[in-house]
């Protein structure tokens, strides 16, 4: 698992005169060359000092897989299958900002700022580093039932049931990773505070797939037999569970003075209860607002959003020209049109404590409506 471009690339190509993210508050820190090239663009007096980092000296990513499959010959040209698959990953991507109030945890298990403390670097504003200290695990149970080829037909069926749960997905920064992702870590120096279900965490996954010769023109020769015959009907149904989010507050609630906003967690009270519906898809009542001082216990991607199911069918027949074999395909993708909904509103809280009117409805969709094409692809 070596470290993708995608680590280095958010922070190498903001370099000067490229990119003009880098702000001073206090400029006497560096010296008059980076001064003067600021002093060209901005008032170094007024803006914000920010840089972006990487970890010096990281470890390089690796992975432990196991699995082990059981395999049964049924007859009649039915296979089954079972099987498990376990993985951990190790020294995996971790971003946020260094450059915050320190924090502990009390006899009680709560995360709290520790009193009196200050902001680590006042003379900077936002420090995002990318380190790799991040973990995951991931526990998977998969079933499968197929039929080979034979009688004019096959199918395949096959199960998942799997667990993914890490401390960050992702090898940038988990919003440009995943939608579902956060943009910057609540704490740099904690990453177990972060330990959830992974952003790409499905808990159940079925796929059905089947491909039946139509028997059109069996007994049919001439030009009826080469119109009737060979065509073959085929679909792929697949449903799933959906993906997970993360609860957020739009401010700073718990004063860390962090320059990141919206990474913070509310409390939660109880079970997260779902109405189901896009106007509210799960109840925000059942969060809170911590206590100044106070990180949220809601955990890192705690909250489901919708599943998927989708349906595509396709009908094909194969016409020989010579030496050349042309392909007919009529498919419709989505066939029967179901609207799946994508993630919720996850901002539960505005600055002071105010409840967001649009936490936890919907209104996007995770895949297009119908689509229905036509096509001729030649094999020769």
């Amino acid at each position: 698992m070596p470290l993708t471009t995608s680590f280095y690339r958010g922070t190498t190509f903001r370099v000067y005169p490229y990119f003009a993210g880098v702000d001073i508050r206090q400029p006497t820190v560096f010296g008059p060359g980076m001064i003067a090239v600021l002093a060209a663009g901005v008032n170094p007096a007024t803006v914000q000092k920010r840089s972006e980092f990487i970890d010096y000296e990281i470890d390089q990513p690796f992975a432990q897989q196991w699995h082990v499959n059981v395999e049964r010959d049924l007859g009649g040209n039915f296979v089954a299958e079972v099987g498990y698959i376990g993985s951990r990953g190790h020294h995996l991507p971790f971003y946020g900002d260094p450059n915050t109030t320190p924090s502990e945890y009390g006899s009680d298990g709560v995360k709290r700022l520790v009193p009196g403390a200050a902001l680590r670097y006042p003379s900077w504003g936002r420090v995002r580093t990318r380190t790799n200290v991040a973990r995951s695990n991931y526990q998977g149970m998969t079933a499968s039932l197929n039929k080979r080829y034979s009688d004019g037909w096959q199918f395949q069926a096959s199960y998942t049931l799997g667990d993914s749960k890490d401390t960050w997905s992702g090898g940038l920064i988990g919003g440009s990773d995943f939608d579902n992702g956060a943009g910057s870590a609540t704490d740099w120096f904690d990453p177990e505070y972060e330990y959830g279900p992974s952003s790409y965490d499905i808990r159940h996954n079925f796929v059905f797939n089947a491909v039946y010769q139509l028997p059109l023109g069996r007994n049919s020769t001439g030009l009826a037999g080469a119109l009737l015959k060979g065509w073959n009907i085929g679909g792929v149904f697949q449903a799933s569970t959906g993906l997970p989010t993360t609860p957020y507050l739009s401010y700073d609630q718990v004063g860390d003075r962090q320059s990141d906003t919206g990474t913070q967690k509310p409390n939660l009270n109880g079970a997260v209860s779902y109405p189901g519906t896009a106007l509210q898809w799960f109840d925000p009542s059942g969060y809170s607002v911590p206590a100044a001082g106070v990180f949220g216990n809601a955990p890192r991607n705690s909250i489901r959003g919708p599943g998927v199911k989708v349906a595509d069918v396709s009908l094909f027949k194969n016409f020989a020209i010579g030496k050349t074999v042309a392909q007919f395909r009529l498919e419709a993708f989505n066939v029967f049109n179901w609207v799946n909904l994508g993630l919720p509103n996850n901002t539960i809280f505005h600055a002071g404590g105010v409840r967001n009117p649009t936490a936890g409805e919907i209104n996007n969709t995770s895949t297009a409506a119908r689509q229905i094409q036509l096509g001729v692809k030649f094999n020769f």
